[in-house]
């Protein structure tokens, strides 16, 4: 395997990928298409799946043309003709001028005829990008950015486009470009009531700097969407550095709404020192809403399915650490899965957390801190930094009032993610090591209590 490449998350065999695009689901396949830049001209490229977790590579789905590069966007199962419709930014070579195209498939994705009369629409709009479609009682919603705002469309037909709205966020939402939009609606699990999400990914300006990724929950009425808090700032997905361009698969029949992210950050992806390949996935996550107090927030873990990677676990119960202890819990790893249960009142650290050691002197730490009710993410040390803006500290404050305060870390080989009390909170970095990772726990100014640790291997090999 060459160096660097992940063993769970998906990867293209060569070349850069980015966001992913089109993922719908139809007749037992997942599809996962994707950016694919192949020499400077950008294709979509494609993948399937019976499961979520084992993908198999197909030919390039989506190939650019006299109209330009094939941009982001997404795909609808239209049941009516019996075909899956896909819908595309072209990106003009010479201009940047961005406009909307279409495109049909009869055979289950594996082959796609263009809209004779491309583009299907066209603004005189700067950043006019990124088409996400989905079905609204009897007539399809288009959700496009329009650089500062997400503007609404509809459409009977997926070819004849009107619009009917535009949405801005508040004036502090608007550190960046607006990209990548998604708007599904999602049960509140502790509270009944069915809300709507607009997701929205922001090219430069998160917390961890950079592009990130926003949310804002309130109601959709087929034509405008208002959120339930006017004017107030958006909620930020995710607290690491590298979670962009996530968008929702279409057509899961069940409610599940599960969403899959590009790993990187556009600070430096053309820095990450990967070859053949350039670019990865995150790993699919299932999104919940759940109301804390009078707001809805969502919450997020990797998708249940993961579970069949799972090998060797080792699992302790009710274990005292002293104050100024570090423990060794594995050794030489690739890919691991770690489950980790603090009693809250049973923590008497200054700080704790863990240490993910990457080489000689080497290690990404993830402290926490009962004083200051915070998270923090080290990766300034943590293997090689191939770019200024790739080394970093990140923090974010973290509600400690709860009975247990739980941890899910997934590492691969290049990517750690971090997920805090059921997905309240997440983290999402790359990292690349000097070594094969060792993994410790310690804790600082005190002792505390550890209710439960698991930990697992993860298999890997599961793209074809």
């Amino acid at each position: 395997m060459e160096k660097y490449r992940p063993k769970f998350h998906f990867t293209a065999e060569k070349y850069i990928i980015n966001d992913p695009n089109g993922l719908v689901y139809y007749e037992g396949e997942y599809h996962l298409f994707h950016q694919y830049n192949i020499l400077e001209e950008i294709y979509w490229g494609h993948a399937v799946s019976e499961d979520l977790i084992h993908w198999k590579r197909l030919e390039n789905a989506i190939a650019p043309d006299e109209h330009g590069q094939i941009w982001s966007g997404s795909a609808v199962v239209d049941e009516e003709n019996h075909r899956l419709a896909a819908f595309f930014t072209y990106c003009e070579r010479e201009t940047e001028r961005q406009s909307q195209g279409l495109a049909f498939s009869y055979d289950k994705g594996r082959s796609w005829e263009k809209y004779e009369k491309n583009p299907v629409l066209t603004e005189e709009r700067k950043d006019f990008r990124d088409p996400k479609v989905f079905r609204y009682e009897d007539k399809w919603i288009m959700v496009v950015t329009g650089g500062d705002c997400v503007l609404f469309y509809e459409s009977t037909n997926l070819i004849h486009w009107r619009q009917l709205s535009l949405f801005r966020g508040s004036t502090t939402d608007h550190v960046g470009t607006w990209e990548c939009p998604d708007l599904f609606p999602l049960k509140a699990e502790n509270a009944g009531a069915c809300k709507w999400v607009l997701v929205i990914s922001i090219n430069d300006g998160s917390p961890a700097g950079g592009t990130g990724m926003k949310y804002f929950i309130g109601e959709f009425d087929g034509t405008s969407f208002r959120p339930d808090e006017e004017g107030k700032e958006g909620n930020w997905l995710d607290y690491g550095k590298d979670f962009y361009a996530g968008v929702s698969w279409n057509n899961i029949s069940n409610g599940r709404r599960i969403m899959i992210a590009w790993a990187d950050n556009w600070q430096y992806r053309d820095a990450l020192p990967t070859y053949p390949f350039k670019g990865q996935m995150s790993s699919i996550r299932e999104l919940y809403l759940k109301k804390i107090g009078n707001s809805f927030h969502l919450r997020q873990q990797p998708i249940e399915e993961m579970h069949v990677l799972r090998n060797n676990s080792r699992e302790m119960h009710k274990m005292n650490m002293g104050a100024g202890e570090e423990w060794t819990l594995k050794d030489h790893v690739e890919a691991l899965e770690l489950e980790l249960s603090y009693p809250i009142n049973r923590i008497h650290s200054a700080i704790f957390g863990i240490r993910v050691v990457t080489g000689q002197g080497k290690q990404l730490e993830i402290t926490f801190s009962k004083k200051e009710q915070s998270c923090t993410v080290d990766r300034r040390n943590a293997g090689i930094n191939q770019h200024e803006k790739f080394p970093g500290k990140y923090k974010s404050k973290l509600d400690f009032s709860k009975e247990f305060l739980t941890l899910r870390l997934l590492l691969d080989v290049s990517q750690s993610e971090l997920f805090v009390n059921e997905g309240e909170l997440v983290f999402s970095n790359l990292i690349f090591p000097e070594d094969l990772y060792q993994i410790k726990l310690f804790t600082e100014g005190g002792d505390l209590e550890i209710e439960k640790c698991v930990i697992y291997d993860l298999d890997g090999d599961v793209i074809s």
